[in-house]
């Protein structure tokens, strides 16, 4: 009778660690999924960021070479605008 114990309780055991098992292997490739989607998605937001990044400084750089033109042009011209005025008097 201790014996039939025995070894209905081993059965037992041996089920309960079988799915204690699987369970953890199971939820261990859930998290090692979700983990691998979560880097993912941070590298793609990463990657946008410097996206957005790159593109508002250069753009930036057009306007600053905008900016140094204008400042070249402007001077000539208002030599050519006086220029212009002091002949016609």
């Amino acid at each position: 009778m201790i014996g039939d114990l025995i070894d209905k309780s081993s059965k037992v055991f041996n089920n309960l660690n079988n799915k204690i098992i699987s369970t953890c292997d199971n939820s261990i490739e859930q998290i090692t999924n979700e983990t691998t989607n979560a880097i993912k998605s941070c590298e793609d937001m990463k990657v946008n960021a410097k996206k957005r990044f790159d593109s508002y400084y250069n753009r930036k750089k057009i306007i600053d070479y905008l900016i140094y033109i204008n400042l070249a042009i402007t001077p000539i011209l208002l030599i050519i605008l006086s220029y212009l005025l002091f002949i016609k008097k």
